[in-house]
């Protein structure tokens, strides 16, 4: 799957999709899917096709290179990692991923967030009504990652950022948006992953108490 629609699990299920603009957001952060082991912006060409899929501003003014494609990967990465801080209460809170994070990224997400966010480049944009809105100000796929922050920081100013976040389970660390009243979700599905880290802590409790036997 491509672009906005990609919100949406590849797995057959529909799980917690984010509202407008923020499903792209969610959708970035899905174009790995660690329990199906596929990368959707594996290579430059594949992480153009994927930001012109998504609608996202300037995504075809320019081809995108190797360095847009770490940097790509990078954003997504600290991205799971503040949407995985989300969680209150995660169960697997602090724990590492590997092959798919950097050091920096799983110790201080929202430090390298905003190290990525204070090298893309914004401006002032005023439309032909008078309205008046924060753009991206580069070209290609920086200026289309440019516009997933902006959508962010819309949705922080709207209240659903903190809603947007990432599965507990460490094999599956799917982004889905709590819709709950308590805000409280940490699964993107109480059926699969849910039920499976409670099976987990049942045999670990039961484990435990064999051996106090």
């Amino acid at each position: 799957m491509t672009g906005t629609s990609a919100a949406t699990s590849g797995r057959g299920h529909d799980i917690g999709q984010a509202p407008g603009r923020l499903a792209a957001v969610q959708a970035f952060v899905n174009t790995l899917d660690l329990e199906q082991a596929t990368d959707e912006i594996a290579s430059p060409s594949a992480l153009d096709a994927w930001l012109q899929g998504a609608d996202l501003t300037g995504a075809g003014g320019r081809t995108s290179g190797p360095d847009d494609l770490a940097l790509a990967a990078e954003l997504r990465e600290a991205l799971r990692g503040v949407l995985r801080s989300h969680v209150t209460h995660s169960p697997a809170a602090g724990r590492s991923v590997a092959g798919v994070a950097s050091y920096a990224a799983q110790e201080a997400p929202a430090a390298r967030l905003a190290e990525i966010s204070s090298a893309m480049q914004a401006r002032i944009s005023a439309d032909a009504d008078g309205s008046v809105r924060i753009v991206a100000g580069d070209s290609g796929a920086r200026a289309a990652l440019a516009e997933l922050l902006l959508i962010a920081a819309e949705a922080n100013t709207l209240g659903t950022w903190s809603r947007l976040k990432v599965c507990s389970a460490d094999d599956c660390q799917w982004a889905f948006y709590d819709r709950s009243p308590t805000r409280s979700g940490c699964w993107c599905s109480m059926q699969i992953c849910g039920s499976r880290a409670k099976s987990r802590a049942y045999r670990r409790r039961a484990a435990d108490d064999k051996v106090r036997t």
